[in-house]
């Protein structure tokens, strides 16, 4: 009689372990689609928000570009500027990084 309650109880722990795989399975089928969905969405979105800014970038490229074929005059001294500004900013960058000179403690130096 013992042994018939324990392989009664055994089934029914079986069916239980059963069932809980099953709904384990679902979930995690469930979880992986939706899981999927968002990584879609998400890439899709992406992808529209570069291509927004690649069209952006051209538009603006084509503005500046058209400006540059009206005014070439401005468009070559603001060149200029632009590489004495930036010619001015690295000879400020190599003056402070050199280390100061040392000077002797005695003085002659």
């Amino acid at each position: 009689m013992a042994t018939s309650n324990l392989q009664a109880e055994l089934r029914e722990l079986r069916e239980q372990m059963s069932a809980l795989k099953e709904t384990l399975n679902r979930q995690a089928s469930r979880g992986s689609y939706d899981l999927r969905n968002r990584a879609s969405e998400a890439l899709e979105g992406a992808s529209h928000a570069a291509g927004a800014v690649a069209d952006y970038a051209r538009d603006r490229a084509d503005t500046v570009a058209s400006a540059a074929r009206r005014h070439p005059a401005a468009a070559a001294s603001t060149a200029l500027l632009t590489l004495g500004v930036i010619g001015g900013l690295i000879g400020y960058l190599i003056a402070t990084s050199t280390p100061p000179q040392r000077h002797s403690r005695w003085g002659w130096n």
